[in-house]
């Protein structure tokens, strides 16, 4: 039988998103880890964008101005300069400043640039320091390359003291005494934009982030919520003990109906087991006292047996009230073992440790201790690997190892060896605990392997005439039961060298 916990988690429907909340879990870390990478590229490219719409705007605001002026620049006499702050101050806007800057023709280029005008004025006194400061920006070295191939310029420029940027456009105008350059610079801040900071350390954009954040966190926590609960839930039924409630062991209010069904669920088989045990105890006593009255009716009567055919016939009733009582008997375990399986509750089990002290403690019962030689008696051999750990319970396994036990030593010749082995099997990623029991006995026919864990089935060589047989074919059926409720299967098969082999596999825990 395949290993049921194999189909738990990692089941996935084809064509359709997974219901495993380690999955869905998984999928949601991607989604919030890959957002905010998507974002960043969308709103790096939108805030490229913008700021090109920006310094588009600024320079064509300087070409504008340029445009404007150029009938003036290209008209002026040396000494019309006094008229050049008045033609600037049209064109004045708040946030805007206009500089006016002119480079005769004929002079070398280590002269550079005059500070002729600007809009708003400065003083005169301090047209140096706004023609030092042009140039430490670097603004005289793009008018210079804007008037050598006549081409508008704009970008942005760093303030001093790091305190963001401004917008800054070089037009030039061509005369026939030299050139003109119009600088033109622009606070974003007039167009209701702001420069001073990336887009990423912006006001607007924290708020986005803490929001996401904030989205983040609460979907992991009710995921973890979710997921905290699931494994209390998963923890309780493994370890399932009466009075234990699921309805209280959560923390989630919408999960506490579902752990209301679950202590009904736990509530209502642990009720059927007890009535299962309490009708297998008054099933047995039941037919014990018939049993007895017609046991004692027989025995009085046996002594007026004169016939052959009378005491044939009162060894037949004797031979059938054995057999009778030990159908009983049978019942009455195999009423006992549906309340066992009707049990919850699973715990981890050292397997190894488990094997071994069964193994001494039934060699001291049986009379063999392990490894002894000598005598008829049978010997109990234990090689059992370290270290195997199962999810079980230890009475299921233990009712497993006595009837393999069992059954082994009664097909085992006189002096025989029953050999108990535990190792760990690899499958891919599946790994099995494979708990075997053999005997030196005559072995199964092939077409019995199967029918051997049937109840009530039981086939022994030399025995069938012996109706006061006290195998009734029910130690095997445990068996095969209690391998069941483990999530474990069981097979049989006959030994090369002559005997049986059974063997349990039980799944090892991820």
């Amino acid at each position: 039988m395949p290993d049921a916990s194999a189909n738990s988690e990692a089941d996935v429907v084809p064509g359709r998103f997974s219901p495993s909340l380690r999955v869905q879990l998984t999928a949601l870390v991607v989604v919030f880890l890959a957002l905010p990478i998507l974002l960043y590229s969308v709103f790096a490219s939108a805030d490229r964008d913008r700021q090109q719409l920006l310094l588009d705007a600024v320079q064509n605001s300087g070409s504008m101005v340029g445009r404007a002026l150029s009938p003036v620049l290209l008209d002026l006499k040396p000494g019309d300069f006094g008229k050049l702050p008045s033609e600037l101050a049209r064109f004045a806007a708040p946030r805007q400043s206009i500089k006016l800057l002119f480079k005769p023709n004929g002079i070398g280029e280590a002269a550079g640039f005059f500070y002729v005008a600007s809009a708003p004025e400065v003083p005169t006194t301090d047209m140096q320091d706004e023609r030092a400061f042009l140039a430490r920006i670097g603004v005289l070295d793009k008018l210079a390359q804007s008037c050598t191939g006549d081409i508008p310029m704009s970008e942005q420029v760093p303030r001093a003291g790091g305190q963001g940027a401004i917008l800054t456009s070089v037009t030039p105008v061509q005369s026939a005494s030299g050139c003109w350059g119009v600088v033109v610079a622009l606070d974003p801040g007039a167009l209701g934009q702001s420069t001073d900071k990336p887009y990423w350390m912006r006001a607007e954009t924290r708020l986005a982030g803490i929001v996401y954040a904030g989205m983040a966190i609460l979907a992991f926590i009710i995921m973890a919520a979710v997921w905290s609960n699931l494994r209390r839930f998963k923890s309780l039924a493994g370890a399932m003990e009466r009075g234990v409630s699921f309805e209280q062991s959560t923390t989630v209010p919408e999960l506490a109906a579902i752990g209301r069904e679950f202590d009904a669920m736990v509530s209502r088989l642990t009720r059927v087991a007890d009535i299962i045990r309490d009708a297998a105890e008054d099933n047995a006593h039941a037919f014990k006292g018939p049993i007895a009255v017609i046991r004692q009716a027989v025995e009085l009567v046996r002594p007026a047996a004169n016939t052959g055919d009378a005491e044939t016939g009162i060894a037949a009733i004797s031979t059938s009230l054995d057999r009778l009582e030990g159908l009983v008997q049978s019942a009455r375990r195999i009423d006992s073992a549906t309340a066992e399986l009707l049990d919850v509750g699973h715990a981890r089990i050292d397997l190894s440790s488990l094997v071994r002290a069964f193994a001494t403690d039934y060699s001291t019962m049986i009379g063999g201790l392990t490894g002894v030689k000598g005598g008829a008696r049978n010997h109990l051999t234990v090689d059992a690997a370290a270290g195997v750990t199962v999810e079980g319970r230890a009475d299921l396994i233990e009712t497993i190892l006595e009837n393999l036990v069992e059954n082994a030593l009664s097909f085992s010749p006189p002096g025989g060896q029953v050999l108990v082995q535990l190792k760990v099997e690899t499958l891919g990623a599946l790994r099995t605990a494979a708990l075997t029991v053999a005997d030196e006995g005559p072995g199964v026919h092939p077409d019995q392997l199967e029918a051997i864990f049937e109840r009530y089935y039981s086939s022994r060589p030399g025995a069938e005439k012996n109706a006061t047989d006290s195998h009734f074919g029910i130690g095997l059926w445990l068996v095969k039961q209690h391998a069941i409720a483990l999530n474990g299967s069981v097979v049989a098969e006959d030994r090369p060298d002559g005997g049986l082999a059974v063997t349990v596999r039980l799944p090892i825990p991820r």
